[in-house]
């Protein structure tokens, strides 16, 4: 299922020219990363649930930017989450263990940190609230800055 998840998804970013497309296109590389860590013995068990919480709001027709209404800019909301867990894991795991599963043509570490850069352009101010929406932030407390767009800032 995830392959087959994961071509649909190739297909139609391929097909994307419009707004950010930089940024959408990363969209299946993302979604392989997180599938493929999934499965990474390494990983804690709280960073078992950011990648699961990552492919959750990934797979989910009803996120903030859904892909049903938008087309494939939707999958902005889901980059910017899965750049979130791919950061979170690679400062507390190593980014080392990160780049074995990374597909992309770039280090994972300076795309995410690109990515993570552009929260404002990407989403404005909602970048808090979708790490809420997808389970990645308490709703209750504020975001540690080390683990937000803020600290990446001129990067």
């Amino acid at each position: 299922m995830a392959s087959e998840y994961l071509q649909s998804v190739r297909e139609q970013v391929a097909r994307y020219a419009g707004t950010l497309r930089d940024v959408i296109v990363l969209a299946p590389v993302y979604g392989l990363l997180m599938f493929t860590l999934m499965k990474d013995p390494r990983l804690t068990q709280e960073q078992r649930l950011w990648v699961d919480a990552a492919i959750a709001y990934l797979v989910s027709p009803d996120d903030v930017i859904p892909e049903n209404v938008v087309g494939p800019y939707g999958y902005l909301d889901d980059v910017f989450c899965c750049a979130f867990v791919a950061q979170r894991i690679g400062e507390e795991l190593g980014w080392d263990v990160v780049e074995e599963h990374w597909t992309g043509d770039q280090s994972v570490l300076e795309v995410s940190r690109r990515v993570l850069a552009r929260e404002q352009e990407m989403l404005g101010d909602v970048g808090d609230d979708i790490l809420r929406f997808a389970g990645l932030l308490d709703p209750r407390q504020e975001p540690e800055p080390a683990l937000t767009a803020v600290a990446f800032h001129g990067v």
